[in-house]
């Protein structure tokens, strides 16, 4: 029963790996991508994306409630 507990996991962690292979392998890549971007994947956590442009900052208290002094 413990030999089950230890075998079973990495067996089935294994079955996963190799079917999410085949499926890559049957379903081909993306046909326009370059030759080395089809072995691997380029995963990038930010996207390339330009960065929104700063509000200009209210120099005093007078300008930011639009009173003047």
């Amino acid at each position: 029963m413990v030999v089950a507990a230890f075998v079973i996991p990495p067996l089935m962690l294994c079955v996963l790996v190799a079917l999410g292979r085949y499926e890559e392998h049957m379903l081909g890549g993306d046909p326009g991508a370059p030759r080395h971007a089809s072995r691997r994947r380029h995963l990038r956590a930010v996207p390339d994306e330009p960065a929104p442009a700063p509000a200009p900052a209210a120099s005093s208290a007078a300008e930011r409630t639009g009173r003047a002094a």
